[in-house]
């Protein structure tokens, strides 16, 4: 049975420690070129794994592009490709930081890396102007068990891309998927406060799977697949981003700077020839001040304002999220 989400108060939480995958992953490799069958599969067991797919060069730049800000937080020596852990301190919060801007679009969007996603898409690709980036050190921040679509309404309209640019075997913690789960609605519970656990029981212990990630892997996970990151036990960092492609013909995400606001609308210019103004609801994703928290619709024109740079999931001319831009 599908649903929006689950009501359960007294239900106990899931946890990323209850997380033990028991299963591998299965490269999609040999479905690229069957546009139907890829995503057949991705529709049944709510995920796409491409095994070396992204040209190693670029692969390796965007490494140490992100591996020099982490060097400059002393996490790592400077010109270590290995990204060993120094030991330093990780204060967090660098996910979106403008110290990363431009290393995701410019990796997604290398002509032989577009012709891959692509293919993943069945139609011409663009990135999309959200990204996080993670360069997380042994025993560092650990992503909670989630579906991406309850927190992005409209992601529907485009995929999810998680790309590790250095080896992340099982001890470095990378993604976790719980395979074929992503046809039960969502599991989060809204009768618990925000992220909204899920449950301990919402998913079968013996549908989580993960594998062993080289760089040029890309892992495509469905917008109602739970996952989760594993804990880093390793010596080093984990050098990964999440970012998102869609439709070149017709984004339904758009980066956008803010004109205007009022109670119920918002004018933006999105570098077309004109400004343009999408209604705003109390169903709209809300998200203009800080990407992880939901503002409320009645202080919506208040805590938007002129000038901020926001990603616009629309549909037609209504807003379904605003969400500050991270524009990779």
């Amino acid at each position: 049975m599908t649903v929006d989400a689950i009501n359960r108060p007294d239900a106990e939480d899931m946890s990323v420690a209850f997380v033990k995958p028991v299963r591998e992953l299965q490269s999609c490799n040999h479905l690229l070129d069957d546009h139907a069958a890829l995503e057949a599969f991705y529709e049944d067991q709510g995920y796409i794994l491409l095994r070396g797919v992204f040209d190693p060069q670029s692969v390796a730049e965007a490494r140490d592009a992100m591996l020099a800000v982490a060097a400059a937080l002393g996490l790592t020596t400077p010109g270590d490709p290995t990204g060993t852990w120094t030991g330093a301190a990780f204060a967090g919060g660098m996910e979106e930081s403008d110290s990363y801007s431009g290393i995701a679009r410019k990796l997604i969007e290398h002509p032989a890396n577009l012709a891959v996603m692509e293919k993943v898409l069945g139609e011409p690709a663009v990135a999309v102007p959200i990204v996080q980036y993670r360069t997380y050190p042994p025993h560092g921040p650990i992503t909670v068990v989630h579906q991406d679509g309850f927190y992005s309404p409209g992601i529907q309209d485009y995929k999810p891309v998680w790309v590790p640019l250095s080896p992340c075997d099982r001890s470095m913690g990378g993604l976790a998927v719980a395979v074929a789960q992503n046809k039960r609605g969502y599991f989060h519970n809204i009768g618990k406060p925000a992220p909204y656990p899920f449950p301990r029981d919402a998913v079968p212990d013996d549908a989580w799977a993960t594998t062993d990630y080289l760089p040029g892997d890309v892992l495509i996970v469905h917008p109602y697949t739970p996952h989760c990151s594993l804990a880093n036990t390793s010596s080093r960092l984990r050098i990964t981003f999440d970012s998102r492609v869609q439709s070149a013909r017709n984004p339904s995400a758009i980066a956008a700077t803010v004109l205007a606001v009022s109670p119920t609308s918002i004018t933006v210019d999105a570098g077309g020839p004109a400004p343009q103004t999408f209604s705003v609801d109390k169903d709209t994703f809300l998200r203009p001040v800080n990407p992880g928290v939901r503002e409320p619709f009645e202080s919506f024109a208040e805590v938007t304002r002129p000038g901020m740079r926001l990603v616009v999931v629309r549909d037609g001319n209504r807003a379904v999220m605003l969400r500050k831009a991270a524009e990779g």
